[in-house]
């Protein structure tokens, strides 16, 4: 069950971010099936629950909260009721059944979109069940490792993917041709900046291994210095630098400029955290940081685009940018909707009623997690979401500054800076919409509980007995 746990984690990004229809259903079902063979297992005696996941309670109950709510705004409930808590989803309601010449229903939906809200349940409750089999499968450091290096290898595939298939000119996908963005890199993702997304995770989580193999030992002399430099840089763990080399050239090839933004200045946060947590700067971290931030931008990067990346970011003008507008009037809508939200999974269908005219083209998405989700789910939803990211995020915190284990401290490491990246780059892109990115996300929450609570045992009985304590 858990090797096949890394192979789900393997697949999500696969079939274009898991976001067509077909491959949706596919993640659902992966997760279902997978869960339900747990469940028998927990039956049967054969498997147990963990530390991790009964510490984790109260990010079960927002998860449950979440999910509840999802299901009220699908559930048709008298008209009345609905006009009372949410006047402008019953307006919407009445007008679509004038239109089509039928008269007021008696009993409607709190969403405005009650199919798409279903969708967005069952993908939900697909988060839900990854985020516990995260924490039950993941019962010990060795698995931990492992875990942690399954999206490393999906990081680098998906690197190696798009860089290739832009820099050979071939412009393809894995499950398709590719619609859009030729000549910079998507990996298996249409959309450049779900790919960044996607590396910026990944990175976190090389970035927490490499971490957790740096020695605290002290040089008595230059000579011993050097040594250990060297060996920092040529040992085994080679084949990791060189993993993280090849997804920051990925991720310049995205020419996406938030990513790339995201992505180093969630890194440099989550170092200054780490030496405030840890109350030292070992001269292990000192050569990571500075080989990654000097070696990859100046020099690799330097092949691969990063000029391009910057120009871009020059050359953006607000004034030329139609985001803003489609942000302003989503606020508007949040403000009609901020009890109940417009359903989840509605924001087509419900930005149309607010064009004012400064826009062109369709949007079907925000490209602002943070204006999407509380016009879709409500604001007192999203402020459970925001608090339960939060709390993840405290999690991680805790393990850098209390946890011995180095695996531990570098884990909440990767935690803290992943969950810190996307939710820069969701101030102005949509990558918790993409299943294979929000279902990436969810892990990096789990993570924060795993760095935290799972015991630093390493052999399975004593884990066991470890568990059976907790």
């Amino acid at each position: 069950m858990f090797w096949s746990l890394l192979a789900i984690v393997f697949w999500l990004p696969l079939p274009m971010g898991s976001n067509p229809p077909w491959a949706r259903g596919i993640l659902v079902l992966l997760i279902a099936v997978l869960s339900l063979f747990w469940v028998l297992g927990y039956a049967l005696g054969r498997l147990e629950t963990t530390p991790s996941f009964h510490r984790a309670k109260w990010l079960h109950a927002g998860f449950m909260g979440v999910i509840g709510w999802l299901f009220i705004q699908q559930l048709p409930i008298p008209s009345g009721w609905a006009l009372q808590l949410s006047p402008f989803s019953w307006n919407l309601h009445v007008t679509a059944a004038e239109a089509l010449g039928l008269a007021t229903p008696q009993w409607m939906t709190l969403s405005i979109s009650p199919h798409d809200t279903m969708v967005s349940t069952l993908l939900t409750m697909a988060y839900y069940l990854f985020f516990c089999l995260c924490l039950l499968l993941v019962e010990r450091p060795d698995k931990l490792r492992w875990f942690a290096w399954a999206f490393v290898v999906s990081g680098i595939f998906q690197a190696v993917f798009g860089s290739l298939s832009t820099l050979s000119g071939a412009e393809v996908l894995l499950f398709g041709e590719k619609p859009s963005y030729f000549g910079v890199a998507t990996g298996t993702y249409v959309n450049r900046n779900s790919f960044a997304g996607c590396m910026e995770m990944t990175l976190a989580f090389g970035m927490g291994l490499l971490i957790a193999q740096l020695k605290d030992s002290k040089a008595d002399s230059w000579q011993e210095w050097l040594r250990q430099t060297l060996q920092t840089l040529m040992s085994n763990k080679v084949i990791l630098r060189t993993g993280l080399a090849i997804m920051v050239i990925g991720l310049v090839l995205s020419r996406s400029r938030m990513g790339n933004t995201a992505f180093f200045s969630s890194l440099l946060v989550t170092g200054i955290l780490y030496v405030i947590c840890r109350k030292k700067l070992s001269r292990g971290m000192v050569v990571l940081f500075v080989s990654l931030l000097v070696i990859d931008t100046a020099i690799l990067s330097q092949w691969f685009g990063l000029e391009k990346v910057m120009e871009r970011i020059e050359q953006t003008s607000l004034e030329r940018e139609t985001r803003p507008n489609v942000s302003e009037v989503t606020l508007v809508a949040i403000s009609d909707y901020s009890l109940t939200g417009s359903g989840a999974g509605s924001f087509y269908t419900t930005l149309p009623a607010y064009h004012d005219g400064s826009w062109k083209g369709f949007y079907d998405l925000a490209h602002n997690d943070f204006l999407q989700f509380p016009l879709e789910f409500g604001v007192p939803v999203f402020l459970i979401l925001a608090l339960m990211v939060i709390w993840s995020s405290w999690l991680a915190v805790q393990a850098m500054k209390q946890r011995r284990s180095r695996l531990m401290i570098g884990m909440g490491f990767s935690s803290f800076m992943g969950m810190l990246a996307i939710m820069i780059h969701s101030s102005v892109d949509f990558n918790l919409q993409m299943p294979a990115n929000a279902a990436y996300f969810v892990s990096l929450m789990a993570l924060g509980v795993l760095a935290r609570y799972l015991p630093s045992c390493s052999r399975k009985d004593s884990c066991k007995k470890a568990a059976g304590q907790g």
